[in-house]
Order: structure tokens, then sequence, then C-alpha cells
């Protein structure tokens, strides 16, 4: 079966035009690798229709009732390193990568480069049909997360915005025991496959880890699944299957299964480009493609709810978004926008991109409303207009508007991230189109603490919905802050298409092209398979 396996990677690559040479076979369906799960160091598993099972040069059978359960030491922990990135940009486009190396060098900084991504070619294996190489532009690489965080730092008290990228130089080793029915048949220090014959059922899945849902459950996925050591000195299982498969079990796990079939077909688009868009750029080094949570695309498995949308979605088989020089658009979606859009380079630090400029949620834009300025957006927040968001009677359309209360615990977790003592003010707010905030500066005892990008910003709140956001901030008798009331509108990052206002305009009688056609103008459907 281990050759099985390498044949298979071999049609992913192909299937998605990633390696040169003729191909050997036709697969109308990019193969992908998903992390399905991690776990510490055991799991268990059945494979209700059976199926079989290798570990080095040994392999074995499964029965449908067998208990399945796999142990594993670790030896060698991951060797990582971590960059400071400031910017990036594509390969494909030689004069935005130039000017962005010489506005760098220009600083006196120190700066180095870094390349991920994927060439991918047509059925000739010759003709470049994408580019999807991004080349990373870097002031430092440490040793520890931590020292790169004090430069991450230091950049935004000078109004640069940078983040610590994680590279993978090693995985973690260590040795794996596969036990049936309570009894050892195998163990040595190779990855272990399991194949079935219908599903495979992991026990015990973690899913939403620093989420408010965090929680376990069984999860059910079709496919080979690969255990290993990973990047995080965990046991991963890793899922090999086609990409079509995969959108059945994303669509219901990213938007309501209840949303009428425009919503989940525009969703399907949707995340068919963002995986394809991202081949070659998330977990390098880590032996698969994407995760199953929300760094990547959350994915349950199989489901009732993924095999009653299957059909549903089918009917956009191989369609993605391009933009006007042909490249795969970047189709990332937020569960609720709160009104209008946030542009890309405003969350992430990435090139502008014209199909993620930021768009309003509402049938005829207003004029004028300028959502950067502190009035406008208090306003707003407190008496929005109608928008497809805001809508209730589809899911999601409670988080237009949204209330916090930071206590006096809540504020002291703030004090001790922000590391500058008590804290006299917060300012320096410099709001994107949406009114979400991408800067701010807080005032302490000890020093000034600049935050930059709109996650870190709500992480630093205590976790809020949205960066969309006012505040009333509650005092102490010396004048210090020691709480705050929050009102907000939205949730996620608002970046693409809005869940949420996708359902509502489905709901009016828009399609799915038309859906998509609102969140990324200018992007035209195009059939990749």
């Amino acid at each position: 079966m281990k050759s099985d396996l390498k044949s298979l990677a071999c049609v992913s690559l192909l299937a998605l035009g990633l390696i040169g040479g003729a191909p050997l076979i036709a697969a109308p369906v990019p193969v992908v690798k998903i992390k399905t799960a991690e776990y510490g160091g055991s799991l268990e598993c059945r494979l209700p229709g059976g199926g079989t099972w290798r570990l080095g040069k040994t392999s074995g059978n499964i029965g449908a009732k067998d208990s399945v359960s796999i142990s594993g030491t670790i030896q060698t922990p991951a060797r990582k390193r971590y960059h400071v990135m400031v910017e990036s940009a594509p390969r494909r486009e030689p004069d935005r990568l130039e000017a962005a190396l010489r506005k760098w060098r220009s600083s006196g900084r120190p700066i180095h480069t870094f390349e991920a991504g994927k060439i991918s070619y047509g059925a000739d294996g010759k003709t470049v049909t994408w580019d999807g190489r991004v080349v990373f532009i870097g002031v430092g690489m440490f040793d520890t997360r931590d020292v790169a965080a004090k430069l991450v730092d230091e950049l935004a008290a000078a109004g640069s915005s940078s983040w610590v990228f994680e590279e993978i130089l090693a995985q973690s080793r260590g040795t794996l025991a596969l036990h049936i029915n309570g009894k050892r048949v195998a163990a040595g220090n190779k990855d272990l496959q399991l194949v079935p014959a219908d599903i495979v059922e992991l026990k015990k899945v973690e899913h939403a880890r620093g989420y408010a849902w965090h929680g376990f459950e069984d999860r059910s996925y079709r496919g080979p699944i690969t255990i290993r050591w990973g990047a995080q000195d965990a046991l991963d299982t890793i899922l090999t299957t086609d990409l079509e498969t995969i959108l059945a079990g994303v669509v219901p796990s990213e938007i309501s299964s209840k949303a009428l079939p425009a919503a989940l077909q525009a969703q399907a688009v949707a995340a068919r480009g963002e995986i394809l868009s991202k081949m070659g750029l998330r977990h390098l080094g880590e032996g698969y493609d994407f995760c199953a949570e929300q760094h990547c695309q959350v994915y349950a498995g199989e489901t009732a709810a993924s095999r009653k949308l299957a059909p549903v979605i089918a009917k956009t088989r191989g369609s993605l978004l391009r933009n006007a020089e042909g490249a795969i658009v970047d189709a990332v979606y937020a569960a609720n926008c709160g009104g209008h859009g946030e542009p890309n380079h405003l969350v992430w630090t990435s090139p502008p991109d014209p199909q993620l400029k930021g768009v309003w949620d509402i049938r005829g834009a207003p004029e004028g409303l300028d959502l950067t300025r502190e009035d406008t957006i208090s306003a707003f927040i407190r008496n929005p207009p109608p928008c497809w968001c805001g809508d209730t009677t589809v899911e999601g359309g409670d988080k237009f508007r949204w209330k916090k209360t930071l206590t006096a615990d809540d504020w002291k977790k703030v004090e001790e991230a922000a590391g500058i003592g008590k804290i006299s003010s917060v300012t320096g707010f410099e709001r994107g189109p949406s009114g979400r905030l991408y800067k701010v500066s807080l005032i302490g005892e000890t020093g000034t603490k600049t935050v930059m990008k709109e996650l870190a910003i709500r992480k630093l709140f205590g976790g809020l919905r949205s960066a969309c956001f006012i505040a009333e901030w509650k005092r102490d008798d010396r004048g210090f802050i020691a709480g705050a009331e929050i009102t907000g509108a939205g949730w996620g990052h608002g970046v693409g298409m809005c869940q949420t206002g996708a359902q509502a305009m489905a709901k009016a009688g828009k399609s799915f092209d038309q859906i998509l056609s609102h969140y990324f103008p200018g992007g035209k459907i195009e059939k990749a398979y």
C-alpha cells in the first residue's frame, strides 16, 4: 500500500499540474492531503467497512468490528526557525516584487527572502497555466518565537506591520505501535497507513482549539489515512482524497447547511479557488496541504450534511474565479462583514487585490459614508442601514451587531498582554473602509504598545468577534482604564465573501454567480476541470 500512496501523491501533483513531464494518468479532480486531527501520543479509531494497514514492511487486515488503537513515543522533537516577514509579492509580478525589495533594502535593515508556492502546468506538462509562487521578504531569523515577536513589536512601534513565519526545518520523529483488539500487531518508526474499504472513524477529534466552541467529537473520513509524527511534536492524521470530496465536507462546515443552494454553491466555488490558490503556501514542510481548522478550511469529515449537499455543490464542479489576468482569485470569506468588506492588504501583509477590495453589503451603497472616521463608524455601528448580513432570518445574522463587557479581570489580561503597566489611554486608531481597526496604540505607565492587524487587535481585547468596534472605557480612581463596554459589527476579518450576506442574497433570489460577482468584483467564473 505504500507504493499505492506514492502513486496517489504523484496523481495529486499531476492533477494540479505541479510537476513537469507528461501526465501518467488523466486525473479530472485534484487530489489533496488534509490534516484531520492531532493527538498527543495515542488515538483510537474504527474501520466500519474493514480495510488494511501498513507500517514499514509489515501489513495486514482490519475487520469491520475490530477496535484499533495507535500509540507513539517521540524520540526527536521538531526543529523550527522563525522569520519576521514584512511583505510578500507574487513571483509572477516581477515589477511589484522588485519594488518591494527596493523598499526594504533602503530601510537599512538586513533582508532575506523565502519562496513558497508551486507552478501549475497544462496537460502537456510544459505550458505554465498558473504561477502560484510567492516571495516573502524577511528582516530577521530567530531560534525562538518570543525573540521574533519582540522584533514584530519594534516594527509596529515604528509603523510597519509584520508577522512571524514558522519554518519547519525537520519534523519530529518517533515510534508507532498498532494494536488491534488490544493486541499489538506492529511497531516501528515509519508512517502508519490505514486504507478503509469504506470510511475511517477517528475517535475524539479535537476541533476549534482556541475558540469558544472548542470540543472533541468522533469524525468519519473517506480515503486513506496516514498517521505520523508531525511538526508540533504530536501525532498527525492526514487524509488523502480528491478536492470535490473535501468540498462536500467543507461547505457545510463553513456555512449553514440550511442555506439555499445558491449560497452553498457560492461557498463551494469560493472554497475551491481559495484551496487551489494557496497550494504550496500553507504548512510548508509538514507533509500535507491544509489543516481542517479555521487556519485553512474547516472540515468535519463525512457527515449527513456533506452527503446531502454533495449533489448541490456538484453543479459547480471545477468552477473557480479568475481575475482579468487569468490568475486564480484567492476567494476568501468571513462569517459576517458587518455591512462593508475589508481590503485584504489591511488584514494581511499582502499586495492589494482588486477582487478583495471590500464592498458594501447593501442593496444600494450609501453616498459619502466614510467608515474610517471615528464619528462615522460610531453612528454606523449604533444605527446601521439595512444590510444583507443584517438579516436575522439566516444563520449569522445575529452577529451583525454585538456587545461585550470587559470586566476588571478581563482588563488585567489586556494589561498583562500589553506589558506596559496600567493603561491610561487607547489611541491612535486607524481603520479600514469597513471600519475595522488595523492599528491601535495603548499608552501605559512604562511605555507605549502599538498593535497592528485586525486579528492581533481582536486577540488583545479578549477575542472579539471583529475589529470593527467602539468602546466606552471604564476607569479606576486614579484614571487608569479598568474595563470597557464594547459594541461591535460583524464576525471575522471581513475580507471577500460575507457568508451571512450570501445567504440573504440567495434568499432574495440571487444566483451563485451573482453572489460571487458582488463580493469579488471583476472576477470571472471558469472551469478548471
